[in-house]
């Protein structure tokens, strides 16, 4: 007579090896990213980010281990900012293997931003299209929650086309996750549609596009890893002054110098976020809400 427990193992070993799924390994450039992945594709995806949270992406050079993982990679997400370079350099690593490797890029239709000089738009024209020379244009893709929008359909067809057997998996998770965005999109909308006060000083000017995104102005104390002269930082002071602004928001991996000096002489908060943070949607309802704090 067979027995519960014999035939319970018995049933494991007719369906384990059916039910085991290798996880399709994923590679990708910045946190954010890889909580956008893991979303979509749950279980059966294996993410890793090249840049760590709270690493400059100016000053990022990868570990060996990086570089081992780099190389199982099947499925790549890339920011596609020509200042990544780094991005440029993994791809010809991939490239190198010998085998297709699906590649994602969240710049595709995206026309990039140009960055703030010292809390001022730069006085000049420039090419903000995409595969152009980057210029003074705004890398930080991520914290749009529109462009992630467009881009994660994109995502979930790479890992289909990667992983046939779980299309239907990652169609679902894709409609979640599209659905959670959306209701993201509009919990940030009413926590920052009704402020008077539109202008939020940063120490690295990384939240343009989430700017963009709800009708916000960032000024950026310092563009392209440059802190202000002396006598751009009084300038910038008084205009700083004139606004009203009550937090200066830092970033983890740079300089917070001359916001120390900012926040000392006007009397106001400093505040700490993370735009790598990986738990993506935390981390931008967390900043709209600091926002609504400092701009209330």
């Amino acid at each position: 007579m067979v027995t519960r427990l014999m035939f319970a193992l018995l049933l494991l070993a007719i369906c384990g090896p059916a039910l085991a799924v290798t996880p399709v390994p994923v590679t990708v450039s910045v946190p954010p990213q890889a909580d956008i992945v893991a979303a979509i594709g749950g279980d059966r995806v294996r993410v890793q980010s090249m840049v760590s949270p709270g690493q400059s992406t100016h000053s990022f050079s990868p570990s060996p281990r990086q570089l081992r993982a780099l190389e199982d990679a099947r499925v790549y997400v890339k920011v596609g900012h020509p200042e990544y370079v780094f991005e440029y350099q993994f791809l010809q690593v991939l490239e190198g293997r010998g085998e297709q490797v699906r590649v994602v890029d969240m710049a595709e239709g995206v026309d990039f931003r140009p960055l703030e000089a010292h809390g001022h738009e730069h006085g000049h024209d420039h090419d903000h299209g995409h595969g152009h020379a980057h210029g003074d244009t705004d890398p930080h893709l991520w914290v749009s929650p529109a462009i992630v929008r467009a881009a994660a359909p994109r995502i979930a067809e790479a890992l289909a086309a990667t992983d046939p057997e779980g299309e239907a998996l990652y169609r679902e998770r894709l409609r979640q996750f599209l659905g959670e965005l959306d209701a993201l999109d509009q919990e940030i909308r009413q926590r920052l549609d009704g402020l008077e006060q539109r202008v939020f000083l940063v120490n690295h000017p990384a939240w343009g596009y989430f700017a963009d995104d709800y009708g916000l102005e960032q000024m950026a104390i310092e563009v392209d890893g440059k802190n202000p002269t002396p006598a751009q930082l009084t300038r910038f002071i008084e205009r700083a002054r004139s606004e009203g602004v009550e937090a200066v928001f830092v970033q983890p991996g740079f300089s917070r110098r001359s916001a120390d000096v900012i926040a000392r002489e006007l009397g106001i908060t400093i505040v700490e976020m993370d735009p790598m943070r990986r738990d993506w949607a935390d981390g931008l309802r967390a900043f709209s809400r600091a926002l609504a704090d400092a701009l209330s």
